[in-house]
């Protein structure tokens, strides 16, 4: 990546507006704190141990658990139990604070144990919802494992059903906050918008570790945290707005990268062995306090934009963190093994699915991705297909659960609108990346068996998109439009993508020279806020004056009819 496009990241990360990056493989060790050198081995040594036994479904109500297994038929002479760790716990070996849960074994080797959710008093919230449980044998006087942990596949909802987000369109905007400019407040419904993407930062202002004068005491795991409800009435009248436009939310969750060694909460926050480098953090859910405080946090906001009555407005979906293929820069958590990283961020995702599961049975959490694919797209990267796999991978292990894809398939260049000219974007599995000129790909993809939950195939957000315009002349703004309209012509014909979100909405005059919007420049001499043609195009997607306003498109393109667009590529 050139310093320039280094520098326009920063930018857009603080004023929280996402541009895309790439991805690569990192081999090398943390230098940080953390104690994880054999991680990988643990992993795979998990996952491929032919282990005595198996969990094989977990069910939690609103005081208990049911937990379904079985042991294989050489060894049910054996004591054994269970044990709920937490998600920074070894794999292989248990600590002397685990305390295992006896059970009966049937003479078929299954057995199906009901245990308490909560340990101790249930006011503490020790919640054993957020533990990976596993199969433990005893010998002698002694535990060790017995199984691969499992996760919570069903969980009871706490309230009354809230109602399934539906897509009446695939237009979204994304990086969406109300009121952008004077007369913009109606924007969403003017351009027919059908769901938005909000950044959410600074949440270390959320929970405090000490009482201050404007908060309130917030039990969690047996420690008090003290909640400052005020840090979040921004995002709260962000959501309400939404759910007035009636649109649906994907929240990004983002993770401050907190230096300040005298901010406690931001370092207890990010993950330790996180470096400057990065805008933002990888959360910590490497250590005891960093998981207990990670899930208070996720566990408050996914109930407070969860309730029935919208009282602070709805989020239907959580993008956990962003372009975590290049987490190097958007999550870091210092130089790890793909392994390593993944294993990171799926305890992350892992969590915050157990946290929204409690309040809405549809919310699901997504992974977000560059267009990088099978190849790296810097040095600190790992390529979006390879976090893919090594995500399902995990999933098929320790219980799968419904993740989606959040992702970003910006044109092979961000300043070239030609996106039909991307020379990496190639109609095959291993193409370096997917863009608007090789959608196909990413839709053949997600409709491979192993990449379904349950024979379903999973949730595509393409979360994050937009075409430039190098300058305000005729041909470079209609280069912008024909690139859209290339994409939309392709993504509203195949069936898994659910939602393209336009970013951005407005031109940014500190944004590296980019000119992505769909409107011009607030600050523009001759038209500011003008409406580019893109933004004509946009607000027709879906409408009877789409094919009208489409058509002059297809002679920037080269293309005789919008049936010319879509490449033939088999799904399997």
């Amino acid at each position: 990546m050139t310093r320039l496009l280094r520098r326009i990241h920063a930018f857009c990360a603080w004023i929280l507006i996402i541009l895309p990056i790439g991805s690569a493989n990192l081999a090398e060790s943390s230098e940080g704190t953390s104690p994880r050198k054999d991680l990988d081995t643990e992993v795979w040594k998990s996952f491929d141990e032919r282990w005595e036994g198996s969990i094989t479904q977990i069910k939690v109500g609103s005081d208990f658990i049911v937990i379904q297994g079985k042991i294989d038929s050489t060894h049910k002479s054996g004591t054994y139990g269970l044990v709920a760790l937490p998600v920074h716990a070894s794999r292989l070996a248990l600590s002397t604070q685990s305390a295992p849960e006896a059970i009966s074994i049937n003479d078929d080797g299954t057995f199906e144990q009901r245990l308490n959710r909560w340990e101790g008093d249930r006011a503490a919230n020790r919640d054993r919802l957020y533990r990976r449980w596993h199969l433990v044998k005893q010998l002698e006087s002694s535990w060790t494992i017995a199984s691969v942990g499992r996760y919570a596949d069903w969980i009871e909802h706490r309230q009354p059903q809230l109602t399934e987000a539906t897509l009446t369109t695939k237009k979204g905007l994304g990086g969406w906050t109300p009121n952008r400019g004077p007369g913009l407040e109606k924007e969403l419904d003017v351009l027919g918008i059908g769901a938005v993407t909000v950044n959410v930062a600074g949440l270390h202002h959320v929970l405090l570790l000490d009482a201050a004068p404007d908060t309130v005491p917030y039990v969690w795991e047996g420690t008090t945290y003290h909640f400052r409800e005020s840090a979040l009435h921004g995002y709260d009248r962000i959501f309400r707005i939404a759910l007035e436009n009636k649109v649906m939310v994907s929240a990004i969750l983002l993770i401050n990268n907190i230096r300040d060694p005298k901010q406690a909460e931001g370092r207890l926050l990010a993950h330790a062995d996180a470096t400057p480098d990065g805008t933002y953090a990888m959360p910590n859910v490497d250590t005891e306090e960093g998981v207990r405080y990670v899930s208070a946090l996720y566990n408050l906001i996914a109930e407070r934009w969860s309730r029935a009555d919208g009282k602070f407005g709805r989020v239907h979906h959580w993008i956990m963190h962003n372009e975590v293929d290049f987490g190097w820069v958007w999550t870091n958590a210092g130089k790890k093994s793909d392994i390593d990283y993944l294993d990171l961020y799926q305890r992350s995702m892992r969590l915050m699915h157990l946290s929204a599961r409690q309040y809405d049975p549809n919310s699901d959490v997504f992974i977000s991705l560059t267009h990088h694919w099978s190849i790296a797209g810097e040095p600190y990267a790992y390529g979006s297909r390879r976090l893919l796999e090594l995500l399902q991978r995990f999933a098929a292990a320790e219980g799968d659960f419904e993740w989606g894809l959040a992702f970003h398939p910006y044109p092979q260049d961000l300043f070239e609108p030609k996106t039909w000219q991307d020379t990496q974007a190639t109609w095959d599995w291993d193409t370096a990346k997917i863009t608007p000129r090789n959608l196909e790909v990413l839709d053949a993809y997600m409709q491979r068996e192993e990449m379904r939950f349950r024979g379903q195939v999973r949730k595509v957000h393409l979360s994050e998109n937009g075409f430039n315009s190098r300058t305000y002349s005729e041909t470079d703004l209609a280069e912008q439009a024909a690139g859209m309209a290339l994409a939309w012509n392709k993504l509203k014909r195949l069936p898994t993508i659910q939602v393209w979100h336009y970013h951005n909405w407005v031109d940014h005059p500190d944004e590296g020279g980019l000119k992505i919007g769909l409107r011009k420049l607030p600050n523009d001499p001759k038209d500011p806020y003008g409406m580019k043609p893109i933004w004509h195009l946009y607000k027709a997607f879906g409408t009877d004056t789409e094919e009208r306003v489409s058509m002059p498109y297809l002679q920037v393109l080269g293309l005789q009819s919008w049936e010319e667009a879509l490449h033939p590529f088999p799904t399997p």
